[in-house]
């Protein structure tokens, strides 16, 4: 079999280590259109932003597998795919393979703002982004975020200095709301950045330096975006297998055609932990997915039914979340105390997930249970965490 992944971010690096460590019996083309190795994301808006400018310690894969002779790794962008053929179209050439895998991502979200210079205004998801904003850092005094994410206050940790004044501005009329109340007002009372919320940015003023919004001027030497991401699903549409929302597969990964496959934060597949489908973004869905592609084009084919998890650094908080659950869904404070915090997402009895704050214990936990099957919020308040049930569970 002849394969081209279309990506070479975590999900296809991934995929790629699964097959040469299931014996792939085969040639795997992988097309990077990056003009860098293969590297780990989340370090470029934490650690790696405030260290040397050394590339090699974001390096995906360990050589035995990145230099393996079944890989071949081909320097770029993918204009169109035609699955009934098996043909895939760069710039430069055609070739042909058996199967096709989507592992084409997501990309920043961009804000129009008028007069905003480029080298003011920037975002933060490739290694290029982060050596672009790397060279403007050090000479910023105001640092404004736009953004009410994970995103935007993993950078306020990251950049705070006692020479800065650092902003989080968002468009939202609450911060964090991918968590609890509960948990969000905890990280929001830890950011060095002040906050502000319901903001309309009108333009930017390049004699004062200044986001012009409904609030008034907000001082901005250097704007950062981190208002969300975009899934790439343009090569796919075009072929009829994409929407804006991402790439439709059912639980073994595969699309509506089948020589198409589709993994990572592009795929929208059933989330059986969430009961719907939904398209997540996280290591561990790239990881999961890349897998349970993996095992089928190995003739083993086993649905995905891994339970999601996430995590954020943001300054000396740690933040682990074991499932997924809706914005809707109810919260109860399990433990809080000066040093840690565990919040529990439930709909009625029934536990969708686990926000822990400097509590690993207790995210490693909630893993263990989930993959269990369903966890009681009544068992849990009566314990008095997740530790503990894990452990009267064992006996």
């Amino acid at each position: 079999m002849r394969l081209g992944i279309i990506g070479a971010g975590q999900s296809a690096c991934t995929l790629a280590t699964e097959l040469i460590r299931g014996n792939f019996d085969g040639e795997i083309l992988v097309f990077n259109g990056e003009p860098h190795r293969p590297y780990q994301r989340p370090p470029l808006s934490k650690s790696w932003l405030k260290m040397p400018a050394d590339t090699n310690i974001l390096l995906l894969l360990p050589e035995p597998i990145e230099n393996h002779a079944s890989i071949q790794w081909i320097g770029e962008w993918v204009k169109l795919i035609k699955p009934d053929s098996g043909e895939i179209y760069t710039e430069q050439a055609t070739y042909r393979v058996d199967q096709i895998v989507l592992a084409t991502g997501t990309r920043a979200r961009r804000l129009t703002i008028k007069g905003l210079p480029p080298e003011t205004g920037h975002v933060i998801r490739t290694l290029g982004d982060a050596e672009r904003l790397r060279q403007h850092i050090d000479d910023a005094k105001n640092i404004t975020i736009i953004g009410a994410g994970f995103l935007a206050f993993e950078l306020a940790a990251t950049l705070d200095h006692p020479d800065r004044i650092i902003r989080i501005v968002a468009k939202a009329n609450r911060l964090l709301p991918q968590v609890s109340l509960k948990t969000a007002d905890r990280l929001v009372g830890s950011t060095p950045a002040s906050t502000l919320v319901d903001v309309k940015i009108e333009s930017f003023d390049t004699v004062s330096k200044s986001l012009i919004t409904n609030h008034g001027p907000v001082p901005a030497d250097l704007v950062i975006i981190a208002a969300g991401a975009i899934p790439n699903t343009e090569i796919a549409k075009r072929c009829g297998l994409g929407t804006a929302e991402g790439i439709a597969t059912d639980e073994f990964m595969q699309t509506p055609h089948p020589k198409v496959s589709a993994i990572g934060e592009v795929s929208l597949h059933h989330q059986p932990h969430l009961g719907r489908s939904e398209r997540v973004e996280s290591i561990s869905e790239a990881n999961d997915s890349a897998t349970t592609c993996a095992k089928r084009l190995l003739g083993h084919s086993e649905p995905f039914g891994a339970i999601p998890w996430f995590w954020s650094d943001q300054g000396q908080l740690k933040l682990q979340i074991a499932g997924l659950c809706a914005r809707s869904d109810d919260e109860t404070c399990l433990i809080s105390t000066d040093a840690d915090s565990v919040v529990i997402r439930h709909c009625g009895d029934r536990v969708t997930a686990v926000e822990a704050i400097n509590a690993p214990k207790e995210f490693m936990a909630a893993r263990r249970l989930f993959e269990r099957g369903t966890v009681s919020l009544s068992a849990l308040i009566k314990v008095g965490s997740v530790f503990d049930l894990l452990q009267s569970s064992r006996s």
